[in-house]
């Protein structure tokens, strides 16, 4: 378990960290959130929601969060599950009579753990195209692309995504419940967990709070906005905008140890492996990863001009949530970025640790962005040690130095990088006009850097 307080002591470097990606990425706008037990350690907005008007984004922006909604639908069918109203052994036809065709057999043997697993084998989207149109389809244009071959692979076959899988759900959930899918999902989860800013899809009573999305980055041109566009029939799949504090409240409630929605037990299920193929896992309704030595349960989304990424490690109580405006966010890149500092401090919590009796140093008025003609730096403070890495890069573990404290603001290079000159010397000195400046043999004078989006 890593100690609550050595992850705060992080907090600084992955802070600045994003701060630079999003500058050096030109990534519209970030929401990140880090929480670790009941509390949420790290909440903060880079950027803007809207580019042309040049507003900021705040935590009161809504972000479409896409495929995460496909959590929201296994965690409804579950709770409909543990009150005995429904089996996920059942078959899909007990509740859609709609849901067969002559011409494809296959579809009589689906059940709902099929659809919660990816493993029905039937059709990622259909065949309307709503990914290049925008133009999400009405229920009635689904049930007659049920009427042609529709699925690719017998069930339990292979892992085979499907957004059409998950609207199935939410079709079963409106017939087991009598409720609309909107008006279970609020009722049952969002008023619950106090979930206030989190929407089942978008229209015109909260297209004014949501963050603009936009278009990939080309070079020499500026970013192009998305229209909103919402997902209607499909809303259970990829429907859904919310925030990084009511994202924390979703994942609070699938951690072990409470009662907030159901009982452990459920959790488990959802949480572990249930099918897997080449690398990817999958529970019901969460995807599972393992980054270095951690396991992570979440999902990932991706909507015109949104990308997001979110999970939990159970085992450390740990929540994380990155939501981007952009099409080409790097949403799993900050993602496993944070992910890999953590790692760093449960492997090496005890070089960050200072003895009790001993004054804790304070590195404050050195660290920071230094940058010379090749390249930019990161110097930040992490318990005892004064750390660096190279901001720009996706993963900040390629380089990730610690240095040994000599005395005053003088340090020794660490041995890990042969040509980064190890063993010799560094030392902030104050300029004339009293800012720290970094001198070292090799470098010569390194001095402060500072930047604006």
């Amino acid at each position: 378990m890593i100690k609550k307080e050595l992850i705060k002591s992080s907090l600084h470097l992955i802070d600045n960290w994003l701060d630079y990606q999003v500058y050096i990425k030109e990534i519209p706008g970030l929401a990140v959130g880090i929480a670790i037990e009941d509390e949420l350690i790290f909440k903060k907005e880079y950027g803007y929601a809207n580019l042309e008007k040049k507003t900021r984004l705040t935590d009161q922006h809504l972000f479409r969060i896409a495929s995460h909604s496909k959590l929201f639908t296994a965690t409804a069918i579950m709770m409909l599950y543990h009150e005995g109203k429904l089996s996920i052994d059942d078959k899909v036809s007990k509740y859609l009579h709609w849901f067969k065709s002559e011409k494809d057999k296959r579809l009589e043997h689906i059940r709902i753990q099929h659809l919660l697993t990816h493993s029905s084998g039937i059709t990622r989207d259909g065949n309307t195209a709503h990914w290049e149109s925008y133009k999400f389809p009405q229920l009635e244009e689904i049930k007659t692309q049920f009427q042609e071959k529709i699925s690719f692979f017998e069930p339990s076959e292979t892992l085979k995504y499907s957004n059409f899988g998950y609207t199935l759900l939410g079709q079963i959930i409106e017939i087991v419940s009598g409720q609309s899918y909107p008006d279970f999902i609020q009722k049952r989860i969002f008023s619950p967990l106090g979930m206030q800013n989190t929407v089942v899809d978008l229209d015109e009573t909260n297209l004014a709070r949501h963050a603009t999305g936009y278009k990939r980055r080309l070079p020499k041109q500026e970013r192009k906005p998305f229209d909103h566009v919402p997902a209607k029939i499909m809303k259970s799949a990829t429907g859904l905008s919310s925030t990084v504090e009511d994202l924390f409240k979703f994942y609070q409630a699938h951690l072990f140890g409470n009662d907030l929605l159901f009982p452990d037990y459920i959790k488990r299920e959802m949480q572990r492996t249930q099918f897997k193929r080449k690398g990817d896992e999958r529970g019901l309704g969460f995807s599972l990863a393992k980054i270095g030595d951690t396991t992570l349960v979440g999902h990932g989304g991706g909507f015109p001009g949104f990308i997001t990424q979110s999970g939990l490690i159970q085992d450390q109580k740990i929540i994380l949530v990155i939501l981007t405006n952009a099409v080409d966010g790097p949403g799993l890149i900050l993602l496993n970025g944070i992910i890999g500092i953590l790692n760093k401090l449960k492997r090496n919590g005890e070089e960050f640790s200072f003895k009790e009796k001993e004054k804790r140093p304070d590195f404050s008025s050195i660290i920071g962005f230094y940058a010379n003609d090749w390249g930019t730096s990161l110097y930040s403070q992490i318990g005892s040690k004064l750390v660096a890495i190279s901001p720009g890069l996706d993963n900040p573990l390629e380089f990730f130095a610690i240095f040994k404290h000599d005395h005053d603001f003088k340090f020794t290079i660490p041995k890990d990088f042969p040509l980064y000159s190890p063993g010799q010397p560094i030392e902030f000195i104050d300029d004339s006009e009293g800012v720290k400046i970094l001198v070292d043999s090799h470098q010569g004078k390194v001095f402060p850097f500072k930047f604006k989006y």
